[in-house]
């Protein structure tokens, strides 16, 4: 039996909500730089992996990833969607892709739709994909899931 990793997708503020992932058999949660301080990402980032779990921070900029590297993260998702327009840009992850250390896990985040999007992120180096909205809004979950993975085994 392979068990598939559950990741907590939350805004997560509070060591408690780190403590309530970990109770729920959270394997990951989800932390956004945007939105925590330098010391909170720092102290929460601790908790987690204390708590044997880890942690996908989420960027959106370059600085937003210059604050988050010197913490040493073992998985950065790169967010493809600006918060602001809500335009999705794959160059962003393209760019910051770049700058981000081999060794680190790296997820391209935020609408990809279609088997190209999935291609296009394998080609800019990315090492897994979170698909949200695009599952949520299919009238077959089954089949666009399998047509994404299997685009993904195709690029790998």
């Amino acid at each position: 039996n392979k068990k598939i990793p559950v990741l907590r997708k939350d805004f997560i503020f509070h060591p408690y909500q780190v403590y309530e992932a970990r109770a729920a058999g959270a394997d990951a949660l989800l932390l956004i730089a945007a939105v925590l301080s330098n010391t909170d990402l720092a102290k929460l980032l601790k908790l987690t992996h204390k708590l044997g779990m880890n942690a996908l921070i989420e960027v959106h900029t370059e600085d937003e990833l210059a604050r988050v590297l010197p913490l040493q993260p073992r998985i950065v998702g790169v967010n493809n969607r600006n918060l602001q327009t809500f335009e999705v840009d794959f160059d962003n992850t393209a760019r910051l892709r770049e700058k981000i250390p081999a060794e680190v896990v790296v997820v391209g985040e935020s609408g990809l739709k279609t088997a190209i999007d999935v291609q296009t992120m394998a080609h800019i180096g990315v090492d897994a994909i979170l698909v949200g909205e695009t599952l949520v809004k299919s009238k077959d979950v089954y089949k666009k899931t399998a047509e994404l993975v299997r685009a993904g085994r195709l690029s790998a």
